[in-house]
């Protein structure tokens, strides 16, 4: 394998679950430009596929989930490259977000700069208890440009993601859990499997309901709480005219397991 080849692993250890793992640990499973191309050509397969319910993001090792760019590769680079680069990433950022299932990151060690925007735009963290998590962009004379200052400030304020973006402060696993960066932390060796579990229950669960609090809690942080509510409204008003919904009824009263059809 070159030094800057992707080194993305795609799994599906259980049905309706992906696992994206970066597979470069010898570089703390930094992002290349060939790991953007690759992921962004991942995205779109699993964007399309009915099957899929869940993608769990991890790298492989204990040392790093992803310390983001390759700042080697990048000191190669001119700027047309760069600029190339940085937006084959975000393209894989927007079609992420579109997807209909939930992102869980299961982050095994150090989360840095892209790698931890990567981290705080999926929509669940697990952490290793020895997790860590840092934006040092502006200690590189640049800025987070993965969402880190859009997601950071939702989840913890704007005075916390300011300071934290301009410090270049690591906290660590704790820390997170008590600023809502992490929502769970467990101990190493169980970091992989709790992250399967937790993507196996969103597997088994109906996939319209699953999709629709998806996008109800994706498109309303980022609105006021009108837009927010109307949203949730509309997306439950769907759910509630939906063959899921009279079979999850049904079962419960027969006391029998639900056969989701998704429609």
């Amino acid at each position: 394998m070159s030094d800057f080849e992707s080194g993305l692993v795609v799994e599906e250890p259980v049905a309706g679950v992906a696992v994206m793992r970066f597979d470069r640990p010898a570089a703390l499973n930094a992002i290349t430009s060939a790991t953007g191309q690759a992921m962004v050509e991942a995205f779109c397969d699993f964007a399309v596929r009915p099957d899929l319910r869940c993608l769990v993001i991890t790298g492989t090792g204990t040392r790093a989930f992803s310390t983001g760019a390759d700042l080697k590769e990048r000191a190669r680079l001119d700027d047309t490259a760069l600029r190339r680069q940085h937006a084959t990433h975000r393209l894989g950022l927007t079609i992420r977000q579109a997807f209909a299932f939930p992102v869980i990151a299961a982050v095994n060690g150090l989360a840095h700069g892209g790698g931890a925007e990567l981290a705080l735009s999926c929509d669940m963290v697990i952490a290793a208890d020895h997790a860590r998590f840092c934006l040092p962009e502006v200690k590189r004379g640049i800025m987070p440009g993965m969402g880190g200052t859009q997601f950071l400030a939702r989840k913890v304020g704007a005075q916390r993601a300011m300071e934290l973006i301009l410090s270049g402060r690591e906290i660590d696993a704790q820390e997170a859990l008590a600023l809502g960066i992490a929502g769970r932390i467990v101990p190493q060796a169980a970091l992989q499997a709790a992250a399967l579990e937790s993507a196996r229950q969103i597997a088994t669960s109906p996939p319209l309901a699953v999709s629709a609090v998806a996008r109800a809690v994706r498109g309303g942080a980022g609105t006021d709480l009108a837009s927010g509510l109307a949203l949730e409204l509309a997306l439950h008003q769907r759910l509630m005219a939906s063959d899921d919904r009279r079979e999850g009824i049904a079962a419960f009263v027969e006391r029998r397991t639900p056969h989701w059809r998704g429609r």
